[in-house]
This record gives structure tokens, sequence and C-alpha cells, in this order.
């Protein structure tokens, strides 16, 4: 078993570290703690003591307040992609819950944010019939884009789901990695300026403590936060036509993508992307705030 001891910056807290030999003989624990969502998981874990601490020394220690110390970190597992580069961990952390003294269940998966995007695509028809009919977010002549592709964790084969990727860890930035993700998954090229950010500001988050990344579909176990993306463009009737079934994504990388167009009032019930459902409630309150 391969030991080292973190010492967090801010709360200067220290954790052990641990990895059982197989795995440190092939990923050292060296690479390991610099895989940015292990990284960003150690900062925010950082903010979130410091904050109980500011906390408590506010209220003079007269109210009881919730604070979580992580002892120890167990790696369980590391999954790398074909670049060499980490793509998943999994570790287990021993942590106490304060004032109870109580364990926390410590299962986590780190695969770091990604983005997705809800494209709207308009064509000169479906902007006629909107000119005669009063203004609504789900215009029955809009079209949103979907991929259809396996999705093995389901397991389903034929998943559709909004356009979506991993965020590039060498830059951290969101539009540009979406609009990236348009082109390679529909090849339809949009500008990062085009993009509207869904993800509502940190100030009207209830309960929100730090940077608010995204939204967390899976807080129970993983770190995944999605950043949410709406696009509108304009298309030919033609342009429309030869999406629908056009296939798309990195064949070499494992993407088997088959594009779909459903009308966007009937997103709601044509897809079971929870992705989906947020992004055009979402849009639905950007319209019409």
């Amino acid at each position: 078993m391969d030991t080292t001891t973190i010492t967090l910056p801010k709360s200067c807290s220290q954790i052990q570290l641990e990895c059982p030999q197989p795995i440190a003989a092939k990923t050292p624990l060296k690479t390991i703690i610099k895989f940015p969502a292990f990284t960003q998981w150690l900062e925010s874990l950082d903010t979130q003591v410091m904050q109980a601490e500011a906390r408590k020394a506010a209220d003079h220690a007269h109210v009881s307040h919730t604070k979580v110390v992580v002892n120890k970190i167990t790696i369980q597992s590391v999954d790398e992609f074909g670049s060499g580069k980490i793509g998943f961990l999994k570790f287990i952390a021993d942590a106490t819950h304060y004032p109870e003294k109580k364990k926390v269940p410590g299962v986590v998966f780190l695969r770091g944010g990604a983005v997705a995007i809800l494209l709207i695509l308009r064509t000169p028809s479906s902007l006629v019939h909107q000119q005669k009919q009063p203004v609504s977010s789900f215009e029955d002549t809009d079209y949103v884009v979907l991929t259809e592709q396996p999705r093995l964790a389901v397991p389903d084969f034929s998943l559709c789901e909004l356009p979506a990727g991993m965020l590039d860890d060498s830059t951290g930035e969101f539009s540009g990695t979406a609009a990236r993700e348009i082109q390679e998954e529909t090849g339809l090229v949009v500008r990062p300026t085009d993009l509207i950010d869904l993800t509502p500001p940190d100030s009207e988050v209830a309960g929100s403590s730090g940077s608010l990344r995204g939204f967390y579909p899976s807080a129970g176990g993983c770190d995944e936060f999605i950043r949410l993306f709406a696009c509108e463009k304009h298309v030919s009737e033609d342009e429309l036509s030869q999406l629908r079934g056009k296939l798309g994504g990195l064949r070499d990388d494992g993407e088997f993508i088959t594009l779909r167009l459903v009308r966007l009032c009937d997103l709601w019930k044509k897809c079971r992307d929870m992705n989906a459902t947020a992004a055009a409630y979402l849009w639905d309150r950007h319209i019409n705030k």
C-alpha cells in the first residue's frame, strides 16, 4: 500500500491518501493527485472546511454547526483514456460528521464536469408561423437536436440525449467546450458567443456555498456537474431534413451517434435525459423572465 499525506492549503487539514500497490504501479500517487477532478474535489473540500470553521467562530461556539472531517482516502480504481490521461477515479473517504461523531457515506466516483446543449433549430417557415402567433418558449415549429447512442450503464443501445461532452481540463472553459461538442456530434458550427448559459447565478441558489459550476445529477456518489446551455440556430428546410438520421460523433473514440429531431414542445415526453428536461424548463424561464 502506497501512502502519502495531503495538506489542504487553506484549512491546513491533513488527509492520509492510500493506494493499493497494483494500482500505484500503473498510476503513481503523484499522478492521481494531479487529476483535475481530484484537485477540484480537494479545493472544494478545503473551502467547505473553512466555511464551517468561520460559522463556528462567528457564533462563538454557542451553536452546534455541521462539520465533516475527512481523515483518510483509499483509492479503489483508476481508469485511463486511450491518451493515457485519467478519466475516472473511485475512492472511499473515511469521514466523520460532527457534532454527532458518526461516519458519513464516503464512496466517491470522480469524473469532473460536463456541458449539455439545448440546440433549437428554426426554419423560415417556423419564423413565419411565430410571427402570426403569440410569443411562446415552446413553439410547435421549433425542433431540438438529440443524439441517439448506446449507453451501457443504463443499459440502452439507443438512448436519446442532448448533445453533451466532458469539460476540457486544459482550459476549464464552458462555452468553448459546448460549441466544440455541437460540431463533433452534429456537424453544425456555432460560435461560443451564440450560446446562452442557462445555469443560474450563485446568489439565486438556496444553500449555495462556493462557486456554482453547474447542476449535480448524482451528488450521492459522483462529483459530476453539468453546465447547461441553449442555442438557437436558423436552418433551411433542406438542412433540417439532412440532419434527420445523420451519423455523428468521433467513431475512433467510440462515439456511435445518430441524430434525431423532436419538436421542442414534445421534448419532455420524447426523451428520458434529465439534462433535456432541465434545459427545457430553464429555457422557458429564460424566454419568459
